[in-house]
């Protein structure tokens, strides 16, 4: 949660109201496309009185950010709206989408993220000419432990604040059976991510799929953590291949820091 120390609002006092609309909305969110009836949305929002949901959802509704639905609610079109607001504001987002749209035609997907709490959050995926199973979309949300993204981001903190930010999570998410569950295991990776400068995900999200990701650098993102991703099958996954996997991903980052070297297959 963003601090308001030493802010020009540090002294504000939060809107009850606005509160309510919020834990609403993440309701409705996590509904992912459910309908939720005024009497669950009280309940699942933390027991908001059921004619307070009615008339927040009534503001939310005229500002399209909630859409009525067959006696309830859910999410609407303006929330679409701020969230691409949001994204175009963001330096790194502007910073990749430029860098890679000068890439051309070529096989490999790239996703930039960030890290919110313990989750990766990925904020730009650019397509490659190759399609695979997809394991990440704008907006979507994974734990740092199984990502290469999120170790890479990982690897700039020190293993005392890796230990206090996941000490809650221990043991961690499991979603494939190659999935890291433990804390030691998952610092030694770290070790080896700043050692090498990118991080691997070997089967860890999703089984078949190898992911490499590289640390933009903080100096491109005012000391806010963003990694670029690329994923490749496991069959095709070689030494070499990643390498150069590693090579255009870096060279990636690194224009987004304001170098000017070349990108493969400029002319």
């Amino acid at each position: 949660m963003t601090t308001r120390d030493g802010s020009v609002w540090a002294s504000a006092a939060p809107a009850p109201a606005v509160l309510r609309a919020g834990a609403i909305l993440e309701a409705l969110a996590q509904a992912r496309g459910r309908t939720m009836t005024p009497a669950r949305l009280a309940t699942a929002a933390g027991g908001i009185p059921r004619a307070s949901v009615v008339n927040i959802c009534a503001a939310l509704h005229d500002l399209e950010l909630v859409r009525a639905v067959d006696g309830g609610f859910v999410l609407g079109p303006g929330l679409l709206r701020l969230s691409q607001a949001y994204l175009d504001a963001l330096d790194p987002v502007r910073a990749f989408r430029e860098q890679v749209g000068r890439l051309g035609d070529r096989e490999e997907t790239l996703q930039l993220a960030t890290v919110e709490g313990a989750d990766v959050v990925y904020l730009a995926v650019h397509e490659g000419t190759v399609l695979m199973r997809p394991t990440s979309r704008t907006g979507a949300r994974l734990p740092v432990t199984c990502t290469a993204l999120g170790k890479v981001m990982l690897a700039g903190r020190t293993d005392d604040e890796v230990r206090e930010l996941l000490a809650d999570r221990v043991p961690f998410e499991s979603r494939t059976p190659w999935s890291i569950t433990t804390l030691d295991t998952l610092l030694a990776e770290l070790r080896t991510a700043r050692a090498n400068g990118y991080a691997v995900d070997d089967q860890e999200t999703a089984e078949g799929i190898v992911c490499v990701a590289v640390a933009v650098p903080e100096t491109a993102t005012d000391g806010r953590p963003f990694a670029v991703s690329s994923s490749l099958l496991k069959s095709q996954a070689t030494p070499g291949r990643v390498a150069a996997v590693v090579e255009l991903i870096g060279t990636v980052v690194r224009r987004m820091d304001g170098g000017r070297e070349r990108l493969p297959g400029d002319v």
